[in-house]
């Protein structure tokens, strides 16, 4: 099948060309500081060039037609050029537009004054107005600035060239360009720069490029693994997911500066990829290192996750380090944002930062100690997600709106309270007032959330299912994706572990640690499942020390 070709043309190299604008595009709207910014782009080029550098724009994207090119993408920048090139009275392309036959003979004639005749007429003679004013401003100041611009522009200002394939609907790419579903990202513009023949000797010229290109593909088919991704860029995805690797190499994400242009402006362009000491190559080797080794991808998912630090600085220290000195300092990294000693003295209200660092820190170290596991946090999961902290016994719910969502609660706690065996006295006696309460209030016709009767059976069930101790402290709370703990909203502890059973069964991401805990893991009697006590509480919190404070190189 016929692919899309994409190549670098100069200017010069357009002037031979029909271009054609077909009716589904908008007429040209650029404004004053758009035609000024590309004034002002190539001109500062010409005082940074060196040797055969170019300065490069956004690409134009074209399908042929016969002895024209059909304009896809691209129009706006094209009719501007077109415009510049009237002014200083150079040989120009042709460009015509589908449903605006006028604008065709207005432009090759085109001046100052603002025409009313249409809205495409005002917006054209307006941009020559503002292309007049640039050059009668830059002349003052050196005389043969129009000259100077023209050899610029037309030999070493060039465009992407993407052309389409005859066989594909040009509509629709038209679409789906401008409802950002595709585009020809930064990425694909630096491949473009890579792959320019003019990179290479004669002898190396298919070789090299090839190889190039393959290396390209397979960093980029890589990366397209969402485990391998998101464990690396948090909460962000790319249509070229190259395009981390590029920016962490240029600093582009640290400085703001464009990869693109970046990339433009190197001398031996092609050593960038494999032959420098520093190359592209290398950052994503790097990174795959990373992903593959077990430890550093738990430390480092850690550190992304949480945000201590990004990947464009990891990489900065990852480079100057030894990989024993870089291991150490992850470890440092880590376990300074998690005082062992204080947990029992966190609380939900005021420390959910600390209470989220220690929680995640208390799952990634359950599997980071166990060498003969080979079980993963799955941080692809986890930050592709919303996460909140869960009360595993739960706050007394006052959200209730509706008769037949509190009927609907009375219902579930009703079958959990009847199952409940081997009680003491005191419970059997709790046991049954409840069961008898729930009974008769099932039997009213209306009950709203601030009923006394609903919310006494509510204090007792709550009571019966748990202890009375601050529910906020860190041996009562638990991490769950937000979509997850939405499902268990304040329910009984028996409740909330049959739905994560079930949310499990289906696939959901449940951290390994909450998991254990509604499982009853930590607990050292679990010869009842629906109690969360005081208990259950300090052995998890007693497990989450011993956990942490075992966690080091």
């Amino acid at each position: 099948m016929e692919e899309s070709k994409i190549t670098l043309k100069s200017i010069n190299d357009l002037l031979s060309l029909n271009f054609y604008v077909p009716s589904y595009q908008r007429g040209y709207r650029w404004d004053e500081k758009q035609v000024v910014d590309l004034l002002n782009d190539i001109n500062d080029f010409k005082d940074k060039r060196q040797g055969n550098e170019f300065y490069c724009l956004q690409p134009l994207i074209v399908k042929k037609d016969g002895d024209k090119y059909r304009l896809i993408d691209g129009q706006q920048r094209l009719t501007t050029i077109y415009i510049i090139l009237a002014f200083l009275g150079k040989k120009r392309y042709q460009i015509e537009y589908e449903t605006r036959i006028k604008s065709k003979v207005f432009l090759e004639n085109i001046n100052g004054k603002r025409n009313t005749e249409n809205i495409d007429f005002y917006h054209m003679s307006n941009a020559y107005s503002y292309v007049e004013a640039w050059f009668d401003k830059e002349e003052k100041r050196e005389a043969t600035v129009a000259d100077e611009f023209y050899i610029n522009l037309g030999k070493y200002t060039k465009v992407i060239w993407y052309e389409i394939p005859e066989h594909e609907d040009e509509i629709d790419v038209f679409t789906r360009i401008n409802s950002g579903k595709i585009s020809l990202t930064e990425a694909e513009l630096v491949k473009a720069l890579f792959l320019n023949r003019k990179n290479f000797d004669k002898s190396e010229k298919d070789l090299k490029q090839i190889e190039i290109a393959k290396e390209w593909d397979e960093i980029e088919y890589a990366l397209q693994n969402d485990e391998f991704w998101f464990f690396l860029n948090p909460k962000s995805d790319s249509a070229t997911r190259i395009s981390l690797v590029l920016d962490i190499f240029c600093g582009a994400r640290k400085s703001g500066r464009n990869a693109y242009r970046h990339f433009s402006e190197q001398k031996e362009l092609v050593k960038l990829w494999a032959e420098s000491p520093e190359n592209i190559k290398k950052v994503f080797l790097s990174l795959r290192y990373w992903f593959d080794n077990r430890e550093l991808y738990h430390l480092i998912g850690f550190i992304i996750a949480r945000n201590k630090k990004t990947i464009d600085e990891l990489y900065q220290v990852y480079r100057k380090e030894n990989k024993s000195m870089f291991r150490s300092n992850l470890y440092k990294e880590v376990t300074e944002h998690v005082d062992v000693d204080s947990l029992e003295e966190l609380d939900y209200n005021f420390d959910k930062d600390e209470v989220f660092d220690a929680l995640l820190l208390f799952n990634v170290a359950t599997l980071l100690n166990n060498g003969n596991s080979h079980v993963r946090f799955a941080y692809d999961k986890f930050n592709t997600e919303k996460w909140s902290i869960e009360h595993i016994h739960a706050q007394q719910d006052t959200t209730f709106r509706s008769t037949a969502g509190i009927k609907d609660w009375l219902s579930d706690v009703l079958l959990q309270v009847k199952g409940l065996k081997n009680l003491n006295k005191e419970k059997r006696k709790s046991k049954e007032a409840i069961i008898d309460s729930i009974e008769k209030l099932l039997k009213a016709k209306k009950i709203n959330g601030e009923d006394p009767d609903f919310r006494l059976i509510q204090k007792s069930v709550f009571a019966l299912f748990g202890d009375e101790s601050d529910v906020h402290t860190i041996d009562n709370l638990a991490l769950l994706s937000s979509q997850v703990n939405s499902s268990l909203s304040n329910n009984i502890f028996p409740i909330k572990r049959e739905v994560l059973i079930d949310k499990d069964k289906s696939g959901e991401f449940i951290p390994i640690c909450t998991k254990n805990v509604f499982l009853k893991y930590y607990s050292k009697r679990v010869d009842n499942l629906h109690f969360w006590n005081s208990s259950d509480r300090k052995q998890y919190l007693r497990e989450m020390k011993t956990v942490l404070k075992n966690f080091s190189e």
